[in-house]
């Protein structure tokens, strides 16, 4: 009975100080990386963008839920970072990165949708890059344009952090003490330079699928938002495979 007591004491001391580091942690990071925060927020806003523009008029509102969870694992992402919680805060960016491919898929198959909504198909994340890789709309694009061998890439990195596939991906540094949080600079640019990528893929991929609906003067409140997202060097190759004129 001594030793419950013992154990439940531990277990309020635990989660008394829960909020207290988060909230240290949250001090820290914005102090200190404010600009990598607002960055990977002013980049998530490229997904609501294709959303108001394009996909809410365009695609199925089941093959949307999976886009709205991708947008929801940015934002998650995000928090997780700022409270010191580094890998599962990488864990995010690969769900938002799973949600994005699975919407993409199921809006060219709702018979298979309705088989995944009854539990009774369940395709694996190779086949659907592998889909995308051989989409006509994609696979005859240039290496600068065809971002889906990159994006799988993205996703292997962040499969090997999640699995802790490497000692440089665990949160524990030593066998002899548990670590919560990774909280150094290093740590957050890590995930900014994978959050950067990671958007900057999916916007190439989305514009290489519905780049229709921004030709001439289409859109322009889309056009504008990419080039938050797109480096200035794709702008050329943009407007001569797609035909889409980037704002800047």
């Amino acid at each position: 009975m001594a030793q419950d007591e013992e154990v439940q004491e531990n277990a309020a001391k635990f989660r008394a100080g829960i909020g207290a580091a988060i909230s240290s942690n949250i001090a820290m990071i914005v102090a200190r990386d404010a600009e990598k925060l607002d960055d990977a927020y002013t980049r998530l806003t490229t997904l609501q963008s294709w959303r108001t523009f394009v996909l809410d008029q365009h695609v199925s509102t089941d093959s949307l839920g999976f886009f709205a969870e991708a947008q929801n694992d940015g934002l998650t992402s995000s928090v997780l970072i700022a409270s010191g919680l580094w890998r599962s805060s990488m864990k995010s960016l690969r769900s938002l990165i799973e949600n994005l491919i699975q919407c993409l898929y199921y809006m060219d198959h709702p018979v298979e949708y309705r088989r995944w909504d009854k539990a009774k198909y369940r395709p694996t994340f190779n086949e659907l890059f592998n889909y995308l890789g051989d989409h006509p709309d994609i696979r005859d694009l240039p290496e600068s344009l065809n971002a889906v061998a990159d994006l799988k890439s993205h996703y292997s990195h962040l499969s090997n952090v999640v699995h802790s596939s490497s000692p440089e991906f665990r949160m524990t540094g030593d066998i002899d003490g548990l670590t919560l949080w990774r909280t150094a600079a290093a740590d957050v640019g890590k995930w900014s330079k994978t959050h950067k990528n990671v958007i900057r893929d999916a916007n190439l991929i989305l514009l290489a699928l519905f780049n229709i609906h921004l030709k001439g003067a289409g859109n322009k409140g889309l056009r504008e938002s990419l080039s938050i997202a797109l480096p200035i060097s794709k702008d050329d190759s943009v407007k001569s495979e797609l035909g889409v004129k980037i704002i800047r």
